[in-house]
């Protein structure tokens, strides 16, 4: 199993800022991660306060790409169907050009009915338009003519470079619990991105996944990004009161969460993406540590 980590270019900790976001994106990068990880929102209503405060997706990971050496860099998840996909095309492009192929575009429908509004985005049919996104971008990325015909887009005889530096294009990896998620990462991803489904769910997702498409089900990256607390473990490890975990995050002590890991495992998962709860930079930083050392060492 591979493991990524979420960047705080959003306040689920201390708030964020361009200090906080590389020393957490390097030390990542030092200690063995995978993969790091940034939230997009682009414009809220104010009574979504939690992503008032965000650093831009695609501009903060070409930011921590040009500071780091080998992580995969991901978006957890682009809201494409309220952006122009052919921008995003380009610009995912340019990243991955420029950083050696390390690019993973992880991406999903949306849910703030009032941004999409505000973003003169088509809230009803963000379906459908992601549906297109998906095969408009991965035509501009892969193929040396590029043409796509949809409602959404259109386009024929024209000049795209450079291309992703991987070769194939890069990674669309599908975000979303539903089923609508699921038969679109079936049909048209490379992977799935789940959010806090545990080891029981992704079981049930990955036998779902087999029985829609069984050929495209074999290659699929299984991912899942999920709220985790290691402070208690490490108050435990220090010989202190343990402090009361958060309610929805996996917690409790290293052999517990080891036990956890490995059913995910045993469930079919191939890349766990943490976002770690936590109150100082401090406090982050050493549960990356704790984790590398205790559970990712390799």
């Amino acid at each position: 199993m591979q493991f990524g980590l979420c960047l705080p270019n959003f306040p689920f900790g201390v708030p964020p800022s361009a200090d906080a976001i590389v020393e957490i994106a390097q030390a990542a990068d030092r200690t063995g991660f995978d993969s790091i990880w940034v939230t997009d929102h682009i414009l809220v209503p104010s009574d979504k306060p939690r992503y008032g405060v965000l650093y831009e997706v695609l501009a903060t990971l070409a930011y921590v790409g040009a500071k780091t050496e080998r992580v995969k860099l991901g978006t957890s998840v682009l809201i494409a169907a309220q952006r122009d996909a052919l921008l995003v095309a380009k610009q995912a492009a340019t990243i991955d050009d420029l950083t050696g192929g390390r690019v993973i575009i992880g991406v999903g429908v949306g849910w703030i009915e009032a941004e999409f509004k505000m973003l003169n985005a088509d809230f009803p049919r963000r379906g459908k338009r992601l549906d297109e996104s998906i095969q408009a971008m991965r035509a501009l990325w892969t193929e040396d003519d590029p043409a796509y015909a949809g409602k959404f887009y259109n386009f024929s005889d024209v000049l795209f470079k450079p291309q992703p530096a991987q070769r194939g294009g890069i990674p669309i990896w599908v975000g979303g619990n539903s089923d609508y998620a699921l038969r679109r990462a079936a049909n048209l991803g490379d992977g799935t991105h789940f959010d806090d489904l545990s080891p029981a769910q992704i079981r049930e997702a990955c036998e779902k996944l087999q029985a829609l498409n069984p050929e495209r089900a074999k290659s699929l990256t299984i991912s899942v990004r999920r709220t985790v607390d290691l402070r208690p473990a490490l108050a435990q490890l220090a010989g202190k009161t343990a402090p009361e975990a958060i309610p929805s995050a996996m917690a409790g002590s290293l052999a517990e969460f080891k036990a956890e890991l490995a059913a995910y495992a045993d469930a079919g998962l191939d890349h766990f993406i943490c976002q770690f709860e936590h109150s100082t930079q401090a406090d982050h930083l050493a549960q990356i540590e704790l984790f590398e050392r205790e559970i990712n060492g390799r």
